[in-house]
């Protein structure tokens, strides 16, 4: 197993916010200059990119020349292109079902898995499209390729048919074929970049040096109990925090938060808000950023924890939606409007009329309208 100083996760795959907003005004660019030049309703070669894998570094060393495209703001039949904010709206939305289609909750029983895999099928469905457009590639078709590379990725295959399936509960549906067609320019768009790291294990690694910690004479005045009980941390003492710190890890696993956060500092931040919000006597309140002091270098010490009180604050946000967190309020009335300006901004998207049946010679006409 890779580790995750040496990742592609890491040094291909942490942004700035503004690198972020880069590479989505990019990627809508591109596609609307793509729309523009291609001829009306071809799509035999639909390009896909992947300049915002290593984007950060690039940046760092000065080999980027830059992110804007000239792109026209208009279709040439006069609708408007999305926005790269609204496309980042259809991603929040498709990126928040995944765990309908893989996972503990999945609706096909064939296609349950541990929580990992949801939040690897997440993780690369985001990375596609930092640098390709809902525009240019359907976000069902993406979103299905996705879950099937992560089963792939984490170990535990399934088939296409029970994805298509799954998709068919989910009155979604993708067939097998446009889940393998969407194979190839997934790859392409992510770099091939498939390793994954999420906070998961780093709330339970942290969760177990804890309670190893809290049981010494340094730790034992970190946490303290609201009755005034003072004895030491036992076995599920823990567990309240533990678990509703993987509950914000559910949240955090499908927003932006993982391209600016490590997993590690997400996981240290998970734990810290748990413990602020959880308010029952029985549960010991723990001073983590005691803990901090004591299991981290002094030098890292401000560094570590104002990191860790930002990003407890942003985790916060997530149940209102903020930082692309589909799991809570999204605005289902404006999705409804993005949509519908998608399908007027692709090119040969147009829906062909019917064509009435021509009446047989001696038909009456009467009969013909029955018929058409």
């Amino acid at each position: 197993m890779c580790d995750y100083g040496v990742s592609t996760q890491l040094h291909g795959w942490l942004f700035r916010p503004a690198d972020l907003n880069a590479c989505r005004k990019r990627a809508n660019q591109e596609a609307r200059k793509y729309l523009a030049e291609s001829k009306d309703g071809d799509k035999s070669t639909i390009p896909f990119y992947k300049f915002a894998s290593g984007l950060s570094q690039r940046i760092k060393d000065g080999k980027e020349d830059g992110m804007d495209v000239d792109a026209p703001e208009l279709t040439s039949q006069g609708h408007p292109y999305l926005e790269p904010e609204e496309e980042a709206l259809l991603v929040t939305f498709y990126v928040a079902k995944i765990p309908s289609l893989l996972g503990p909750f999945a609706q096909n029983a064939y296609l349950r898995r541990e929580v990992k895999v949801t939040a690897t099928a997440a993780a690369l469905f985001r990375r596609f499209f930092l640098s390709n457009s809902v525009m240019l590639h359907d976000p069902k078709h993406i979103l299905v390729a996705a879950a099937f590379m992560a089963t792939k990725v984490e170990d535990c295959m399934t088939q296409a048919h029970h994805l298509e399936e799954g998709t068919k509960l989910m009155n979604s549906p993708v067939t097998q074929a446009e889940i393998l067609k969407a194979e190839y320019p997934f790859l392409g768009g992510i770099n091939c970049d498939l390793l994954c790291f999420h906070p998961y294990k780093a709330v339970l690694a942290l969760t177990e040096d804890l309670r190893t910690f809290l049981k010494t004479r340094k730790g034992r005045i970190l946490a303290t109990f609201a009755t005034g009980e003072d004895r030491p941390i036992i076995g599920q003492d823990l567990s309240p925090m533990h678990n509703a710190a993987r509950a914000l890890v559910d949240d955090a696993v499908v927003s932006d938060i993982p391209f600016l956060y490590s997993p590690g500092q997400i996981g240290l931040a998970a734990l810290m808000v748990a413990n602020d919000q959880i308010n029952k006597p029985e549960v010991p309140k723990i001073d983590l950023l005691g803990y901090i002091e004591h299991r981290f270098e002094e030098q890292e010490h401000e560094t570590v924890k104002g990191q860790v009180i930002a990003l407890g604050e942003m985790l916060k946000e997530l149940k209102e939606g903020k930082y692309g967190c589909g799991n809570h309020k999204v605005d289902l009335q404006m999705l409804k409007g993005v949509h519908k300006k998608l399908k007027k901004c692709r090119n040969g998207e147009k829906k062909k009329k019917k064509r009435k049946a021509e009446p047989k010679e001696g038909e009456p006409e009467s009969k013909k309208a029955k018929t058409a």
